[in-house]
């Protein structure tokens, strides 16, 4: 996100702030936040006994999390001079059945010119408890005008062979995949086991739809495990007391552009908290000119049937 940001049009259904629309804008919020969610269980290329202690974690936990957001910080070039909003994240289903999330994030931004805009996304996505289908669809509105809509469907190709993903809006087209990309589920579940296995980084390939058919290199910085406690402060919510109790870790993932070469700059970066459960804890958007605060205020915990 970069210069000449507080010149604020319409323009073929997308709201500009200088040189990106903000409905991508959203977009990449909803892939730095999808990322934060999943826990289950994917093959790492990790030794024997690393591995043993990798899976002994206590899973993804299908959850309803609320986070407040605020402005952290934004240069005078962003044009962006306060935000505040919210953002609802609702995880259910499991492993058999597949995932399921609900997605809703509102921002009102303050410009410098005076006026201010409502951002508005909602989405909903399913993957399939093995990581080889996802279905999802997104609709954006702009201070409570729909100005896009996204409906599409992924599947991973096997093992060394590419996949392929669907699009039916905001238009009809087919495009392959990189071989082994990585789905939201499986890309989480090889973060965690990594944190879990003392990790200091971790690269992968991941695919969410929240891009249309862009595909993105993810890779993470894993900082030391914190000590437990006094990461849940402020929290309420049925699930806030067990978080007390859970392993956590710093965070950081940086996106780029799959095969943009090795001069690219990330398109965006993320830093949280990862707790041993799927919950994130506090986070930090960073888009560049501005960045979001994240602050988890809510955290209620959703029953998982059991497998057949």
């Amino acid at each position: 996100m970069n210069a000449i940001i507080g010149r604020i049009s319409i323009r073929k259904n997308a709201l500009r702030i200088g040189p990106m629309p903000i409905d991508r804008r959203r977009s990449l919020l909803r892939r730095q936040i999808i990322i934060l969610l999943w826990l289950a269980g994917a093959v790492l290329d990790l030794p024997g006994a690393a591995l043993a202690g990798a899976l002994a974690g206590p899973g993804l936990q299908a959850h309803l999390a609320v986070y407040d957001l605020t402005l952290a910080h934004a240069e005078d070039r962003s044009g962006i001079t306060s935000a505040a909003g919210r953002m609802v994240v609702d995880l259910k289903g499991g492993p058999c059945e597949g995932w399921t999330l609900d997605f809703r994030l509102v921002v009102q931004y303050g410009l410098n010119s005076g006026g201010s805009r409502l951002l508005d996304s909602r989405s909903s996505s399913w993957e399939a408890g093995n990581g080889h289908e996802l279905r999802y669809t997104r609709q954006q509105y702009v201070d409570n005008t729909l100005q896009s809509r996204t409906l599409l469907t992924a599947l991973t190709g096997a093992p060394g062979k590419p996949g392929s993903v669907a699009m039916r809006k905001p238009k009809e087209l087919t495009a392959p995949l990189p071989p082994d990309v990585l789905f939201p589920v499986q890309h989480q579940l090889a973060l965690d086991r990594a944190a879990r296995a003392g990790k200091t980084r971790f690269r992968a390939v991941i695919f969410d739809g929240g891009d249309h058919a862009n595909v993105y290199d993810a890779i993470a910085f894993i900082g030391a495990e914190l000590p437990k406690g006094d990461h849940a402060a402020g929290v309420d919510g049925s699930g806030a007391a067990a978080l007390a109790g859970l392993r956590a870790w710093p965070v950081s993932v940086s996106y780029y552009k799959h095969d943009g070469g090795a001069d690219e700059t990330p398109s965006y970066q993320v830093s949280f908290i990862l707790f041993d459960n799927g919950v994130s804890g506090d986070i930090k958007l960073d888009y560049g000119d501005f960045a979001l605060a994240g602050k988890l205020t809510h955290v209620d915990f959703h029953t998982t049937k059991p497998c057949p």
